[in-house]
């Protein structure tokens, strides 16, 4: 299976970039036709020419996927670039044939791997039934369209079966045999979609300025390294000379603005759809709130413990009839210190010696049970708070107010309709997660999406926490403002 002058190629920046990381955990995200399969064919050549008794892992979403479109457009590579040919070079889910390197290994069923006359092989397999790979172990790894995975099978499964001592680096990226492995590579494929788990695993939060200031541009791509991870992100203009004449303006003409800027420019934090603060944008939203002394602070709770219990301070700025709600801080405190207690002592080290006046909000069930005790948890903030508190200061209801009338006016204050304007501080990152990556399900409430802890394996709804503590203050310090749009529905 030889290389030949077929091998001859050329990729673009944003590929080579990921081809020649010497990261063990790569992401290439990219918009539609930027080469995100083709990349990944070009990948696993390298480890298969190279590295025969490396074993590799290429997944997809589903079978039907994975056959049809990621090994389809890979085989296609392996034989455009490289002149490999099925029968000849490689096999797929049979039986090697006479001549085949097959002395590292024997299988009696050859489903769901492919064989390569070099002794290589590559199990193939689908994510949506990940835990069907227990029990191997995989020296390098690809998996394609990753946005439409859950995180527990890419952590936990394919990333726990990367356990091969195979190879290592012995200088720069020549790879190397190694006596005692130390470099299992995982590469993510995938194109742009707000997945929260994806854009914090790698960061991309942290860098949303620099990446939108940087893809839109033709000429240049986002790059990254950081935490063992490398990142690239690159548009369809990039791969502009492997595609159809006016590909990329087609696209755009036919796609809204929003839409174009996930297709083509990779941009991962685009709208999808679904979001149940639609409205909310982090240009428009997030900044630097700076703390204003003298200014009452207010404190708003959500008594969920599970991944944390929550308060959010805010201050209220007034100018002429305009009302900016201020949220300068937040509290997200997980076990073992998720009570009421330990949060109101958590605000009091922090903030004590800057307040004068304190209002609290809430989830209304906090008046009926504690998180950990005998009192109500408003009881608790009471007795915690006292110093601060005034005949004014318990601002909690009995009820919470509807939850679709909650979305459609803190929405309506996002699109800048009202006399209200919200502003949060970058800091606050819970409650950013929360306004960016909530949706709604098909009722209009709140999706109660779930997730897993690490360390318990206890359950928990992943969102909705800091938002909810968001909305029954705003909904509450805005109170008539409410009442007016609600009743004008």
């Amino acid at each position: 299976m030889p290389m030949g002058d077929k091998a001859a190629f050329r990729l673009s920046a944003p590929q080579q970039y990921i081809l020649t990381s010497t990261k063990e955990i790569n992401l290439f995200l990219a918009g539609i036709g930027s080469g995100k399969t083709h990349l990944g064919g070009v990948i696993s050549a390298f480890y298969v020419w190279n590295f025969p008794q490396a074993v590799g892992f290429i997944g997809a979403n589903t079978y039907n996927q994975l056959n049809t479109s990621t090994m389809l457009r890979i085989r296609e590579v392996w034989k455009d670039n490289f002149g490999w040919r099925d029968g000849a070079d490689y096999v797929v889910g049979k039986q090697p044939p006479k001549g085949f390197d097959t002395s590292r290994h024997n299988f009696d069923r050859y489903d769901g791997i492919c064989s390569f006359k070099n002794g290589a092989i590559i199990f193939l397999g689908s994510l949506d039934n990940a835990r069907a790979h227990d029990g191997k172990q995989f020296a390098w790894a690809i998996l394609d369209e990753t946005k439409d995975t859950r995180e527990e099978d890419v952590k936990e499964v394919i990333l726990g079966r990367l356990r091969q001592p195979v190879f290592g680096f012995a200088d720069g990226w020549n790879l190397s045999l190694s006596a005692d492995g130390g470099f299992n590579p995982l590469y993510v494929l995938t194109s742009p979609a707000k997945v929260q788990w994806i854009n914090e695993w790698f960061g991309l939060d942290d860098y949303r300025a620099e990446i939108e200031g940087t893809i839109y541009n033709p000429e240049t791509f986002f790059a990254n390294e950081r935490k063992g991870r490398c990142v690239a992100i690159s548009s369809t203009h990039h791969n502009a000379l492997n595609l159809p004449a006016g590909y990329i303006q087609r696209v755009l003409d036919n796609n809204t603005e929003e839409r174009g800027k996930a297709l083509i420019y990779g941009n991962p934090f685009t709208r999808t759809g679904g979001e149940f603060y639609s409205s909310f944008s982090a240009a428009r939203h997030i900044g630097k709130v700076g703390f204003m002394p003298g200014s009452p602070v207010h404190i708003t709770f959500d008594q969920n413990v599970v991944p944390y219990i929550t308060a959010l301070m805010w201050q209220v700025d007034m100018v002429g009839d305009k009302m900016q709600l201020r949220l300068f801080d937040e509290f997200c405190l997980p076990n073992p210190d998720n009570t009421t207690e330990r949060l109101c002592q958590a605000i009091k080290a922090k903030w004590g010696d800057s307040m004068q006046s304190v209002f609290y909000y809430g989830d209304a069930s906090g008046h009926h049970r504690d998180t950990r005790g005998s009192a109500t948890d408003y009881d608790i903030a009471a007795r915690e708070l006292r110093r601060w508190l005034h005949n004014g200061s318990d601002r909690t209801d009995r009820r919470n107010p509807p939850v679709l009338q909650r979305r459609d006016f803190i929405n309506n204050i996002f699109e800048g309709k009202t006399r209200i304007e919200i502003v949060m501080d970058e800091g606050c990152r819970n409650t950013v997660i929360d306004m960016t990556y909530l949706k709604q399900d098909p009722n209009g409430q709140k999706w109660k999406e779930r997730g897993k802890d690490d360390v318990s394996g206890q359950t928990f709804e992943k969102y909705g926490h800091t938002s909810d503590a968001l909305d029954y203050f705003v909904c509450k310090v805005a109170e008539s403002d409410f009442e007016r749009f609600c009743n004008e529905r």
